[in-house]
């Protein structure tokens, strides 16, 4: 797979196959997405797994997906570092994304208000100094049949200093 040749090819899809997704597949993927930049090679990151033996936990928080992986990013009390760490989080989670687009696994990523809620987080194994930075809804993509919309291509804007 070449990026450039994406285009906009990456989705992620609005409904998913009852089809599992094995931990295996996922620890590979994250073995290889955890190559983001963080100054100090802190791997600030940890992650939670759960499919759908044990995704009843996201019933009513999540949409229904054959599984879900938290991504935590330790809260640093150095407000630097934590700007980097989140960073570096969400580069891992771009890195995910593609690895798995590679295996045709699709990937939602989402934010919802529960996330933020220390008690609902802690059910869930999220320490005291850690924060969910995403819920990604993980699962095989249901073909779509229609013709592919038209991607126009971005109007990026920048200036020259």
């Amino acid at each position: 797979m070449e990026l450039a040749n994406l285009q906009g090819g990456i989705h992620s899809p609005k409904d998913f196959l009852d089809r599992p997704v094995s931990q295996e597949l996922i620890l590979e993927l994250l073995n290889h997405a955890v190559w983001a930049p963080n100054d100090g090679l802190r791997e600030p990151w940890r992650f939670i797994f759960a499919d759908n033996r044990n995704g009843k936990l996201m019933q009513g928080m999540q949409e229904h997906a054959p599984a879900y992986l938290l991504v935590l990013v330790k809260e640093e009390a150095d407000h630097h570092k934590r700007e980097e760490d989140f960073a570096a989080v969400c580069c891992l989670i771009q890195n995910f994304r593609l690895l798995a687009h590679e295996q045709g696994l699709g990937v939602r990523s989402t934010l919802h208000d529960w996330m933020y809620d220390r008690s609902r987080a802690e059910k869930f194994g999220v320490l005291g100094n850690e924060r969910i930075a995403a819920v990604l809804e993980l699962g095989y993509g249901t073909v779509q049949l229609e013709g592919k919309d038209e991607i126009t291509e971005p109007q990026l804007q920048f200036e020259l200093l």
